[in-house]
């Protein structure tokens, strides 16, 4: 009977907080309303910063620094200091070498010494100007990944090299941005393409005028403005995504063509298999083949 009466007693009670507590309930109830409505844009930021990052995975698993970047040339601190420095001193604007020999010796020794690649850069590589909210670059993605997915087996590079590929974001941030006055200083690319732009590293001037003679430009009629984009390094206009072929193998050397070769600004095709057979093209410059637009051979 007691144990009756104390199991009674605990339901009287538990039945009093409810009653003398429901003008409680309707408080929380609006409350998690309000909640989860202020939960809403903070949700979405999140999602959208989520996808975002999963977007850019891919190129940032490639990604050359632009941390520390500065504005004084001679200073080549970054991972694209480093790279594009190397790219220009052996692209062989002024054919300094006598022999591939020499010339690949000289390379190896020098690439091998480029921060973050201590086992030096390869004889043959892409580089991808990119953005993370760039369409162009989310449409090139999917011809990057089928071709390296696939590399060696349905697609096979004539010189049988491995894929290499660099990327350098056009919207990057460094942590030394706000040691800069002006807007476009702030940006540590502006402060690149002006390193690299002008003398007496005049990168960007030589390698437009370079692949504004190529084969493809003509084949495919790109037009003159994204040449000179690259030429005068256009803080404003430089085209994302724009994709450098780079290429130190003897092929290229005996072209005339060593270093900085090919580009492309922008990957077309119906399909990522059509975009990485556009890029495996690009690869394979130097073999001579009437369905190849980056060739002399190429037939409409």
């Amino acid at each position: 009977m007691n144990i009756l009466k104390a199991i009674g007693a605990f339901f009287q009670r538990i039945w009093r907080w409810i009653v003398e507590t429901a003008w409680v309930q309707p408080l929380l109830i609006v409350g998690g309303i309000f909640g989860i409505i202020f939960s809403i844009p903070k949700f979405t930021a999140w999602a959208q910063k989520l996808s975002v990052s999963a977007g850019d995975s891919y190129y940032t698993s490639f990604k050359v620094s632009l941390e520390g970047e500065g504005r004084e040339k001679g200073e080549y601190n970054t991972g694209a200091d480093k790279l594009t420095s190397i790219i220009n001193e052996y692209s062989n604007f002024e054919n300094e070498f006598a022999t591939y020999e020499e010339f690949i010796a000289a390379y190896r020794s020098n690439s091998n010494k480029a921060a973050e690649n201590p086992t030096a850069y390869p004889e043959k590589f892409f580089i991808a100007y990119v953005a993370k909210e760039c369409s162009g670059c989310e449409t090139a993605q999917g011809g990057f990944e089928t071709l390296q997915s696939t590399w060696g087996d349905a697609f096979v590079a004539d010189d049988k090299r491995s894929f290499n590929l660099y990327t350098i974001f056009a919207d990057d941030t460094s942590s030394n941005d706000d040691d800069y006055d002006t807007d476009d200083d702030k940006k540590p690319f502006c402060r690149y393409l002006d390193k690299f732009g002008g003398n007496p590293v005049d990168f960007f001037s030589k390698a437009g005028g370079r692949l504004a003679t190529t084969p493809y430009k003509t084949n495919a009629s790109v037009s003159d403005s994204y040449y000179e984009h690259v030429e005068t390094a256009d803080r404003t206009n430089f085209d994302t995504p724009t994709i450098f072929l780079v290429d130190f193998s003897e092929e290229a050397f005996n072209l005339g063509r060593v270093g900085i070769s090919e580009a492309l600004f922008g990957v077309t095709g119906e399909t990522d298999y059509a975009k990485a057979t556009l890029l495996l093209n690009m690869w394979n410059h130097t073999t001579p083949s009437a369905s190849n637009p980056f060739t002399t051979a190429y037939q409409k």
